[in-house]
């Protein structure tokens, strides 16, 4: 029984704490009227600049060891990609067939054996492809600044095994699509509902795989890439 009044107690203490850092005197019996759904107004309205949300993309990813580069056209995206692959001593890739990746990217340019993942191979063949490849490219939909985040829309020709079994991650983008919030990838998804064109899946992803479920101690690369690096294409 003891045990228990010292559960409840650190309970009401932290429940106390809690409604303290909300302003409130004491913790509320009952849920709170709330007059609107989804985020808050102040949250929606807000103005960002030009250049922020890339500053933030930049920012937040490379705070989570990823990196971003910054390219002004196809060839200098393909000399990006050219030189991370010498760095991590690359010598396998698989790729989405993505018009616009295939478009900005000059693959045989690489100097690697390319795999593209769509309709022309088995799916059992592509996915032991991605798992003997030392990197895996793939398009980004939308780039989120608030948080470093990915948006990556799987389909036949974008299989989710190439952002999430090779050890390296490269995404390429364009910078029009790097927006502020989660907010508008969300409603492009529901216009998409509506037109009958929702993507398989959708993947968000925030940096490289990490965990500390294991006695607290950060793990990195358990359950996806240890490595998360973004092309930028800035086309002005």
């Amino acid at each position: 029984m003891t045990e228990i009044h010292e559960d409840i107690a650190q309970e009401t203490l932290f429940l106390q704490t809690v409604a303290n850092a909300l302003g409130r005197d004491k913790v509320l019996a009952e849920a709170p009227a709330r007059r609107e759904a989804g985020p808050p107004a102040f949250w929606r309205e807000q103005q960002f600049e030009k250049e922020q949300p890339l500053e933030l993309f930049k920012t937040n990813l490379e705070a989570l060891t990823g990196k971003v580069a910054v390219v002004h056209d196809r060839n200098e995206a393909t000399n990006q990609i050219r030189l991370w692959l010498k760095l991590l001593n690359a010598k396998t890739a698989i790729v989405w067939d993505h018009p616009q990746l295939l478009d900005y990217i000059e693959f045989s340019r690489l100097e690697v054996k390319t795999t593209y993942w769509n309709t022309e191979k088995a799916r059992r063949e592509l996915i032991a492809s991605a798992e003997q490849a030392d990197v895996g490219i793939t398009w980004a939909h939308y780039a989120i600044g608030y948080t470093g985040t990915l948006a990556l829309f799987n389909g036949a020709h974008s299989g989710r095994s190439v952002s999430l079994l090779p050890p390296s991650h490269i995404a390429v983008m364009k910078k029009s699509d790097i927006v502020p919030t989660m907010s508008v990838v969300m409603r492009n998804l529901i216009e998409r509902r509506g037109q009958g064109d929702l993507p398989s899946t959708v993947d968000f992803i925030t940096g490289p795989s990490r965990t500390s479920d294991i006695e607290m101690d950060l793990s990195i690369g358990v359950h996806g890439p240890f490595r998360v690096w973004a092309v930028v294409i800035d086309e002005q």
